[in-house]
């Protein structure tokens, strides 16, 4: 039981992989809400094209980096 239980929790554990790989590579929360206010202001789209590349870059699937 105790095998099958930790088998488990590795198998979840590498599912995420692209979760922290995202993590490390966002802009950080200042950056991010800095780019919001400004594409607000300006009429731009640099803060969803941030977060785009790094979500292309490490995909669901695991198969980055892309």
């Amino acid at each position: 039981d105790i095998i099958t239980k930790a088998n488990e929790l590795e198998a979840e554990y590498d599912a995420q992989e692209y979760a922290r790989n995202r993590a490390a590579e966002y802009p950080s929360n200042g950056d991010q809400w800095d780019m919001i206010y400004k594409d607000n202001k300006n009429s731009t789209t640099t803060h969803a094209d941030a977060v785009e590349a790094v979500k292309t870059k490490w995909p669901k699937d695991n198969s980055g980096p892309v």
